[in-house]
């Protein structure tokens, strides 16, 4: 059975599942890295950040300068 996360990351596009997955790989990843990683727009990641947000995926704990990323699990 596909967990709620599963079935959210299927309807994402091909930059938001990167930045997903590179979040997975490292919470404490910047947009600036993620922009670079992925090679589009600083931007347009904020874009997509914002969007996974609003779906509930991802929340960000701690400050600017020293917080890291949370991958919201489906439980």
């Amino acid at each position: 059975m596909k967990s709620k996360i599963d079935n959210t990351l299927t309807k994402l596009n091909e930059s938001s599942e990167k930045v997903v997955n590179l979040i997975r790989n490292n919470p404490h990843i910047t947009a600036s890295e993620l922009a670079v990683s992925i090679g589009i727009s600083s931007r347009a990641v904020e874009k997509i950040i914002e969007s996974l947000k609003d779906i509930g995926l991802i929340e960000r704990k701690g400050s600017r300068k020293t917080g890291y990323w949370i991958i919201k699990s489906s439980e």
